[in-house]
């Protein structure tokens, strides 16, 4: 999936390379990392991540694609990582193309600030954070929902004392507050209400979360049911 949208590590485009014939190379990723020159930093870099390209990384751009992207003789002038961005915008964009906006947990995708990197855990390509942090990078909300057959947290009878994921966090009550709220009104108001409160002046999810409390969350999205 997404593959032929690509064919370097780093964003620069084989097929308009002036080296790929003079130099017979096969390129960096059909040459496993190997082009015409020899070593390339970069996609060692990227295979060892087990990244596709450089865009997927979450230290993406990083130094050593910098270096290579703005090197005085061979650079392109940052070209590739401004490409990198364009194709995982692009890839983003497929991904969620008929999904649902909304979280397994209650987060509304149209308004996560990794929604430029993540097409949601609902989406074939989930580059959610919070889901790396456990083993096969799945959130336990999402693991938990599906074990359960539930479509969403806010399904579930027992949602208003579950400390699993999201919910056993003691700094980030925005997903709890959600998911309530979804629970009590449903996902066509909840995702209403969040524009209205967002519109409004509030910031998603920071402004949420520093109510301190699932309450003070909660009663940021009551204030703007129309």
């Amino acid at each position: 999936m997404f593959e032929e949208m690509f064919d370097t590590y780093c964003g620069l485009k084989c097929s308009t390379c002036e080296f790929k014939e003079k130099h017979n190379c096969g390129g960096c990723i059909a040459s496993g990392g190997k082009p015409f020159h020899g070593k390339c930093e970069v996609a060692e870099c990227a295979i060892s991540k087990n990244k596709r390209f450089c865009g997927e990384c979450e230290n993406f751009p990083c130094e050593i694609l910098n270096n290579y992207s703005f090197d005085k003789e061979h650079g392109d002038n940052g070209k590739r990582i401004e490409h990198c961005k364009t194709l995982k915008a692009e890839m983003i964009k497929r991904a969620r193309q008929g999904i649902n906006p909304i979280g397994i947990c209650g987060h509304h995708c149209d308004y996560c600030f990794l929604g430029q990197w993540c097409g949601g855990c609902r989406s074939g390509y989930n580059g959610c954070s919070f889901g790396t942090l456990f083993e096969n990078n799945i959130c336990p909300n999402v693991k938990c929902a599906k074990e359960n057959n539930l479509n969403g947290c806010y399904e579930c009878e027992k949602v208003e004392t579950c400390k699993i994921g999201y919910y056993g966090k003691d700094n980030e009550f925005v997903a709890k507050a959600t998911a309530l709220f979804i629970k009590k009104h449903g996902e066509e108001c909840y995702s209403k209400t969040l524009k209205q409160a967002i519109n409004a002046g509030n910031n998603y999810p920071k402004t949420f979360d520093e109510t301190g409390s699932i309450d003070g969350a909660l009663k940021i999205l009551e204030e703007y049911l129309k």
